[in-house]
């Protein structure tokens, strides 16, 4: 049996939690801008945030797979998969809160209009995550099974 820390259902949600702390900070500058109709002028700062996402997201996902590879478990492409991916479900989290908190939106179209836009981007986050922390997951495999030859 894996140790509890090679166990899916914690490394998933686990791994999601760093990327999602590296841009909590921008998202609600994101989203004031696009919900309270602003002007957004950072740009260049909006890049540093998502490099740092695309770093911390690959770093998270390599120790994710290292655990899971280390208690013997070679499934690891899913894993790194939703590992990665799991950030996208504390940004709804946090878009869920700032809804309630921060916006003034009320009525059945406000309402389905704001779930339906945040829920659109978190599943492109989601797949955009994924597919960052997956690549880099493989890159750390290859690498580190890479020099094994089986005659």
């Amino acid at each position: 049996a894996a140790p509890w820390y090679a166990d899916p259902l914690f490394v998933i949600p686990a791994a999601g939690v760093l990327p999602f702390g590296s841009i909590f900070i921008e998202m609600y500058f994101m989203f004031t801008s696009f919900w309270s109709y602003k002007f957004y002028y950072v740009y260049g700062f909006v890049l540093l945030v998502y490099v740092i996402l695309v770093m911390v997201t690959i770093c998270t996902t390599i120790v994710a797979v290292y655990f899971l590879l280390s208690s013997e478990n070679y499934h690891w492409q899913w894993m790194a998969f939703l590992s990665a991916g799991s950030t996208a479900f504390y940004v709804f989290l946090y878009s869920v809160f700032y809804f309630f908190y921060k916006t003034k939106m009320t009525g059945l179209l406000q309402v389905s209009f704001y779930f339906g836009y945040m829920t659109l981007f978190c599943m492109g986050l989601f797949f955009m995550c994924g597919t960052i922390g997956t690549w880099g997951a493989g890159l750390f495999v290859k690498r580190i099974y890479g020099a094994v030859k089986i005659d």
